[in-house]
Order: structure tokens, then sequence, then C-alpha cells
């Protein structure tokens, strides 16, 4: 009898672990709360009357953030893998990091390079892997 309990135990384990690990190689959008946790989903919208952001992370589920809450949005760690902000007029920002602050959205280009970009002047944020 204690044998079987240790095995169902390791089987539960073994399969906890490799759905965290799943998890941890999706790549996608990672949401940094402040509270410490991260959040990780494909697509990531905003709703224009509440202005709280929805990150779908499967077909079936998603979670609705409040962009106050968000510390920092980033691309999974692949090094290949961006998030592309098109602007409304058509230009085209691409990078690995965002950041929220009310109607403003703070791009991450570089070490030292960021750039400040108001809400209503984004048409839509995209993960793209390449």
């Amino acid at each position: 009898m204690k044998k079987r309990l240790v095995w169902w135990t390791l089987a539960v384990t073994v399969w906890a672990a490799v759905g965290a690990a799943a998890q941890e190689a999706q790549s996608g959008f990672v949401i940094s709360l402040k509270n410490g946790s991260t959040v990780r989903g494909r697509q990531l919208s905003r709703d224009e009357a509440t202005g709280k952001l929805r990150l779908a992370m499967s077909d079936s589920s998603y979670a609705v953030i409040a962009p106050e809450d968000t510390a920092a949005i980033q691309s999974s760690a692949s090094a290949s893998d961006s998030i592309n902000i098109r602007l409304k007029g058509g230009s085209e920002l691409r990078c690995k990091e965002f950041a929220l602050s009310g109607d403003i959205v703070t791009v991450k280009l570089g070490t030292a390079t960021r750039i400040e970009v108001r809400w209503n002047e984004i048409d839509s944020i995209t993960f793209a892997a390449q």
C-alpha cells in the first residue's frame, strides 16, 4: 500500500514539474506584476472602456490585469522573440520589453533608449516569434 502511495506521489510530482517547465518554455508575453508574480500569454489587448489589459493564456483562459498592477511586460526569454507595437499611421516599434504608467506606454528599445507612446496612438500590440 505504501509503495502505491509513493508511486502516485512521484507521478503527480513529475506531472506538475513537466507542466511548470512547459509554461516556462512557452513563448509569448510575460507580465511581471508588482506583487512579484508573473503571468504568461500569447495575446495582449486593452479594453478601451475600462483600460484593463486582457492577456489570453490559451483558447479558453485569460487574465484581466489592471495596468497599475504591472511592473513590466516582456517577451519570453528566447533571444529571437520580440514584441511588435504597431502605431496608428503605419509606424512599428519592435522591442523586448515595455512598461505601463496610466495612458503612457514606455517602450524599451535598448539598454538606454526608451520611447513614450500614448495608448490612443497604438493600433495593436502583438508577439512575434521569429
